[in-house]
């Protein structure tokens, strides 16, 4: 008796009739995470897929409304990756929002939500200037050095 890897059998599974959904789905999200940048990437989760509007999941309004602003060109980029099925329309929804609460070592006198909206220098996103001014860069790029 020989073994068989996991992996072997998995494959074997989704190509059989009726698995296609399933093997779509993993070249989704294989593709979105191709298409944006590693650190949104890890905030974002590709949901659903209904009639042509992949429903993408992320941890804030916030980021949500964001990536609205450039979903044409997402939409475009995502569609040119041969492994993913076409998507007609990208959508936004905030899910597992989690609120941060600043230490006690931390300055608190600048608020994050204060001053006019400015880019990130290290990730090119917009963010608050009161994000800038406490951290260097947007609450994300925060996240992903361990500021925060």
């Amino acid at each position: 008796m020989s073994l068989t890897s996991i992996s072997t059998i998995t494959d074997r599974i989704q190509h059989q009739p009726g698995w296609e959904g399933v093997r779509d789905w993993g070249l989704i999200i294989q593709a979105w995470a191709a298409t944006v940048s590693p650190a949104i990437a890890d905030r974002t989760q590709p949901k659903s897929l209904s009639r042509g509007v992949l429903t993408i999941a992320t941890p804030s309004s916030s980021l949500a409304h964001q990536l609205t602003f450039g979903r044409q060109a997402l939409c475009l980029q995502f569609n040119r990756l041969i492994i993913a099925p076409p998507i007609d329309e990208l959508r936004f929804v905030a899910a597992g929002y989690r609120q941060y609460t600043p230490t006690t070592t931390e300055s608190t006198s600048i608020p994050i939500d204060s001053g006019e909206i400015v880019i990130c220098g290290q990730c090119q996103c917009r963010a608050r200037q009161g994000e800038l001014l406490r951290w260097g860069v947007c609450q994300y790029c925060a996240i992903d050095l361990k500021i925060l």
